[in-house]
């Protein structure tokens, strides 16, 4: 019995991340309008995204569009529909303890990220939509 449960102590660890990608990834997505209007104004739900923004994007406006979460599991990408009719796609490839790997497509993006789960988003941006162009905050729970 004793030997059992040491096996089971010892092999926990390297079971653990199979049973998390089996339930899936809790993620979260923030569509974000970006431009250059004059005035600069900033959405007040996104306050938090603020520094990242305008660290990587120079524009001077920035207006939350829509918010999504969902859940990420093999096999079972996580989808949404976003302005311009277009789609976004979140497929996990894996995690690493706190780690989380996932592939994000969507028009003329097809990537690999690695997020810390609670940590900061990945941010995608381009895709022009109205007068400026949408930002995709994208982050792993």
């Amino acid at each position: 019995m004793k030997q059992l449960l040491l096996l089971v102590f010892l092999l926990l660890p390297l079971l653990l991340p199979l049973y998390v990608d089996a339930q899936g990834v809790p993620v979260h997505v923030q569509v974000i309008l970006a431009s250059k209007e004059p005035g600069g104004r900033t959405d007040p739900a996104i306050a938090s995204l603020v520094k990242e923004l305008r660290r990587d994007f120079a524009y001077s406006s920035y207006q939350l569009l829509q918010t999504q979460s969902g859940q990420v599991a093999p096999q079972r990408p996580f989808q949404v529909s976003i302005p311009g009719g277009r789609t976004l796609s979140i497929s996990l490839l894996g995690t690493a303890g706190s780690r989380v790997d996932l592939q994000v497509i969507t028009s003329g993006v097809n990537t690999k990220v690695n997020l810390q789960r609670g940590g900061p988003p990945f941010l995608v941006g381009g895709p022009p939509h109205g007068s400026g162009v949408l930002i995709i905050a994208i982050s792993a729970r």
